[in-house]
């Protein structure tokens, strides 16, 4: 698999550029691209699996998913994969396993389950905008941003809809589909012919 610019703690920029590496590459049209926002209402989205640390409480994060669609002898089955920079799985994890090592597992309370905001990839590119304010605490960023210049959609006027995206009372279509995790595993789920 190519190189993919990856920069720690900028995961919603890591996938756009990666869904656009794909989609500028795709030779099959049977292969879907889905940026997914994780979090939830209270901002603390439990992450296993993670590389800074075997369980993350992070306030969101950004995966993609790749849903491949199979045709044989009039049959159609699905299966998807996971691209996660941050994860200690494999890059392309099927997604069973990753739901459930990463994200299917017990959280400590009810309320702090995830919501998983999917959205097409051709309209997380058109779309998305990120000015980076999010990292930047009086006047320094907490962390080293991306070397290359803020996000931004061709589609979108504003200059950062971080916040939209991840607002979960927000159900703009827009901005893609709000999912539990029960939506989530079943939407993207391998299904056989």
């Amino acid at each position: 698999m190519k190189q993919h610019q990856y920069t720690a703690y900028y995961c919603e920029e890591n996938i756009y550029n990666l869904i656009k590496d794909m989609i500028e590459e795709k030779c099959d049209h049977l292969i879907q691209y889905y940026a997914v926002l994780i979090t939830n209402p209270f901002q603390q989205t439990y992450i296993k699996c993670q590389k800074s640390s075997p369980l993350v409480i992070w306030d969101y994060h950004v995966i993609m998913v790749a849903k491949h669609t199979i045709q044989t002898n009039g049959k159609i089955s699905q299966n998807s994969y996971v691209y996660d920079f941050d994860s200690t799985l494999p890059m392309k994890c099927d997604f069973n396993t990753y739901f459930k090592q990463a994200l299917g597992f017990q959280k400590p309370q009810a309320t702090l389950k995830s919501l998983f905001r999917v959205v097409e990839g051709q309209k997380y590119l058109d779309y998305f905008a990120s000015d980076r304010h999010h990292m930047i605490k009086n006047g320094k960023y907490q962390q080293p941003p991306p070397k290359y210049p803020c996000l931004k959609g061709n589609k979108q006027e504003k200059s950062n809809n971080l916040q939209e995206y991840l607002d979960t009372t927000n159900n703009d279509i827009q901005l893609g589909k709000w999912m539990t995790e029960e939506q989530f595993q079943q939407f993207f789920a391998d299904k056989k012919a």
